[in-house]
């Protein structure tokens, strides 16, 4: 059956989208790809990507509509189909116009916010815990236009990829069907917002998730080993090769997960300063979505 998405989670990343995905996919009434998570076609990006780590991207970019389709093909009778993309909302310039041509104007669009402090935190970690970022938290943020002009991936502005004010209202400016969720509010609640969101898209709200489960944990391994050979490209895609690509993923995300990570606490005085930072931004936002985010300041 030739399908699009009607649905688009577009960010932010490192606000609980893996999560997410995971989570819907449980539900009959929804169609998520098994083959690639984030479908990455509508933020338009041209690849070449030079960070360490980057080559893993631009792999799985997705260039034109006619390799976009097939990510869909499996779909049967779900009345709700969905592609969760977290670069469509920092490449909002570019996928907006995109998707209102592809998709239409009633695309529904779901954005999930986590504390712009926080994220930018947990996307270093993120790098940091793939042996990918090599420098301390405050000399990654002074690097942060230097890695833009030398073309590595959006992800590695931490600082930067969190000024959400205008990529939120240009997705409400464009789309009368956008529901932004506060990633503190998914994260302690659970049940509640993803029965919001199923409401949301047009299925049954009443559908118990297994969230006891969380995907895509920023930290440090516990055990740096083990980790190596759970995330090896090479080992994984070996596997693919004799098991369903659903499988390998759960086995991946099993072995990678919130128990096999250590936190790591930011310094008092680079916290400080992203807030004075962010501060403007979160002010206007919080008018915008018409949601109290004075906690994000704290």
């Amino acid at each position: 059956m030739n399908v699009l998405p009607d649905f688009l989670v577009v960010g932010a990343s490192k606000s609980g989208t893996s999560s997410i995905y995971h989570y819907l996919k449980q539900h009959p009434d929804i169609f998520l790809s098994d083959e690639q998570k984030e479908g990455r076609y509508f933020s338009r990006m041209k690849g070449n990507f030079n960070g360490p780590g980057d080559s893993g991207i631009n792999e799985s970019i997705i260039p034109d509509i006619e390799h976009y389709r097939p990510l869909f093909n499996n779909h049967s009778n779900e009345k709700a189909v969905g592609d969760i993309s977290p670069e469509y909302l920092y490449f909002h310039q570019q996928a907006i116009p995109l998707i209102k041509k592809i998709l239409g104007d009633e695309t529904k669009i779901i954005i999930i916010l986590r504390s712009p402090v926080e994220r930018a935190f947990s996307g270093y970690m993120h790098f940091k815990r793939d042996k990918r970022e090599s420098l301390s938290f405050e000399e990654a943020l002074e690097k942060e236009e230097e890695r833009l002009n030398n073309n590595w991936i959006w992800a590695w502005q931490y600082k930067n990829s969190g000024l959400y004010y205008k990529q939120v209202k240009a997705y409400l400016d464009n789309f009368k069907n956008t529901k932004v969720i506060v990633f503190d509010d998914f994260r302690e609640q659970p049940q509640k917002i993803l029965a919001e969101i199923c409401e949301f898209i047009g299925v049954n709200p009443d559908f118990k998730f297994d969230t006891s489960y969380k995907y895509n944990v920023s930290g440090n391994p516990k055990n740096q080993v083990l980790y190596k050979l759970e995330t090896s490209r090479g080992l994984v895609n070996f596997f693919k090769k004799f098991i369903p690509k659903k499988v390998v993923r759960k086995l991946k995300n099993r072995l990678t997960g919130e128990k096999q990570m250590e936190k790591e606490e930011m310094n008092p005085e680079t916290r400080q300063q992203l807030i004075e930072f962010f501060k403007e931004d979160v002010l206007k936002l919080q008018d915008l979505i018409q949601q109290d985010l004075s906690h994000w300041l704290k």
